[in-house]
């Protein structure tokens, strides 16, 4: 039986197809799964059959948090959505990880999780108010790009509304469209075309209940110590703002997520025309920026319209990255000329050629309906030759695979060989410590103190051996692989946030040894 700390003790579950709504009690083996990305696969093992399609309206949609989702604990109130993917080939078990408010806000509400099941007749959206549910016309909002039904969504039910939301692209069922938060973030894996496949544009939040927690002073004395050592650590240390690369553009206030001291560069950027979006320092905001400079032989302000045509009208930026890829390689190969795409691959690097690209996708218009479909359903319609392109970028699950070096660093390769999805947030736990390793090696030390003395020791702790971190060897590789991903999948039940947790370094403390337990210890302070 779960703790009644920290979990609400009940799941929503939403019957698009009958129009209504019933509660459950959050099954007892929440006490093992926990909650986010675990519990969530195993109540999908449970409901979703092996022959569903992940555009069918048997497909099962679930909004899950974690028990230190809505409480306090500093930087844990992220949440995931999962389904089938319709992103995946073939299609799969798969899930996007966000942050903001709503799963916040679900937890506030009263709930552990929302599931989502069947098709509405017309296009609909999901208002939770506390104890009180309903399914919503949203026949006004169809159409609307995702800023502005969120503006819409906001109108009506006011600021503090949590709210998730689709774009054009995921209404017209665009495989590896996305959904997108009020806290400006996105659901990647397909997620967003499940909602459109459901007739679903949103997911409205409000809640006024607080989340109990068995021991407040323990989790104070832990938040305070957390802070402590993460000072310092703010990404923008070693990674860019996306000012530095992206011109005619400045950055705002920062927009932190729920219970977080703003440990990311998650900020508002206005351009200079006077658009304003939330950004922060990841691929998403500089995905477009290799064919920026590539066209015009220095970085502008390019990529930020590129980002933001994709976050409006739901494109997954990591999937654009790679047709981008495929069809400029199948345009200088000739396997594919510039009339069939429709759309001027010559000029790509443009604001031009991103807004006809993003059309064309978006609205199934011509070559775009086949690339819709994916780099990977795409490539093996267009032919062997095209097939092969692809998949010298892609693995053949439809995701990228160079992200973060598997032929370099030997670790993360392990993670490609067993994970159901990009392990983008597994990738991250290698690649943040080792960057830091590499900018103290190639500064002498001006912009990192983790020297190489310092990485071994850090490493021998966290990931088992001093063999992890030499890459002439494959010794240690396994046993560091299979740590970081019981800690990983242990953090994503909870739901802890990736750029926060877990702190392997710090530079608070001689030696610069951070503490990777305060995931487990704020879970023991929460729910006892």
């Amino acid at each position: 039986m779960i703790s009644e700390y920290g979990w609400r003790g009940k799941i929503l579950d939403v019957d698009l197809s009958a129009g209504k709504s019933d509660v459950h009690k959050t099954p007892d083996y929440a006490e093992k799964f926990i909650g986010g990305r675990a519990l969530a696969s195993r109540i999908y093992w449970d409901e979703v059959g092996a022959k569903t399609g992940a555009l069918d309206p048997d497909n099962l949609l679930m909004i899950m948090t974690g028990p230190l989702t809505g409480t306090h604990a500093t930087a844990s109130s992220r949440w995931v959505m999962t389904a089938k993917s319709p992103h995946s080939y073939p299609d799969q078990y798969g899930f996007g990880n966000a942050g903001g408010f709503l799963g916040a806000a679900v937890k506030h509400a009263g709930y552990d999780g929302i599931l989502v099941r069947g098709k509405a007749k017309t296009p609909s959206y999901i208002l939770i108010e506390n104890d009180k549910v309903e399914i919503r016309d949203a026949q006004g909002l169809w159409g609307t790009t995702s800023d502005e039904a969120l503006k819409k969504l906001k109108e009506i039910h006011g600021n503090m509304a949590r709210v998730v939301t689709i774009g054009p692209a995921a209404e017209n069922l665009v495989r590896f469209a996305v959904a997108v938060t009020d806290q400006g973030g996105t659901i990647s894996n397909g997620m967003g075309a499940v909602m459109g496949s459901k007739n679903l544009k949103a997911v409205v939040v409000k809640g006024d209940q607080s989340v109990p927690v068995a021991n407040p002073e323990g989790l104070k004395e832990l938040n305070k110590r957390i802070r402590f050592l993460r000072k310092g650590l703010n990404e923008s240390v070693y990674m860019s703002e996306p000012t530095v690369v992206i011109t005619d553009i400045e950055k705002g206030k920062n927009t932190p997520c729920f219970g977080c001291p703003a440990g990311c560069m998650r900020a508002k950027f206005k351009h200079k025309s006077g658009l304003e979006e939330v950004r922060k320092t990841c691929a998403a905001a500089f995905f477009y920026s290799p064919w920026d400079t590539k066209k015009h032989g220095e970085s502008t302000d390019a990529p930020f319209f590129a980002t933001s045509l994709c976050d409006r009208y739901g494109l997954c930026t990591g999937e654009m990255a790679n047709i981008l890829n495929w069809l400029y390689t199948c345009y200088e190969r000739g396997i594919i000329s510039e009339e069939e795409m429709g759309v001027p691959i010559s000029e790509i690097g443009s604001v031009d050629f991103i807004e006809k690209l993003v059309d064309a996708i978006t609205y199934r218009k011509g070559f775009g309906d086949l690339i819709a479909e994916g780099t990977r359903r795409a490539s093996i319609a267009k032919g062997k030759e095209a097939e092969e392109t692809a998949l010298e970028r892609i693995m053949p699950s439809g995701y990228v695979n160079d992200s973060y070096g598997g032929r370099v660093f030997i670790i993360t390769s392990l993670f490609y060989a067993t994970e159901p999805r990009n392990p983008i947030i597994q990738l991250h736990e290698v690649n943040y410590l080792l960057l830091k390793w590499v900018l103290s090696y190639t500064t002498n030390g001006a912009m990192s103190p983790i020297d190489i003395k310092t990485l071994k020791k850090i490493a021998k702790r966290v990931w088992g051996s001093e063999e992890s971190v030499d890459f002439s060897t494959y010794d240690g590789k396994a046993l560091a692989a299979y740590k970081i991903q019981n800690r990983q999948h242990a953090k994503e039940t909870m739901v802890g946030c990736d750029r926060y947790y877990p702190i392997l370094d710090t530079d608070q403390e001689e030696g610069y040894m951070g503490d990777p337990t305060f995931v487990p210890r704020l879970f023991s302070a929460v729910t006892g």
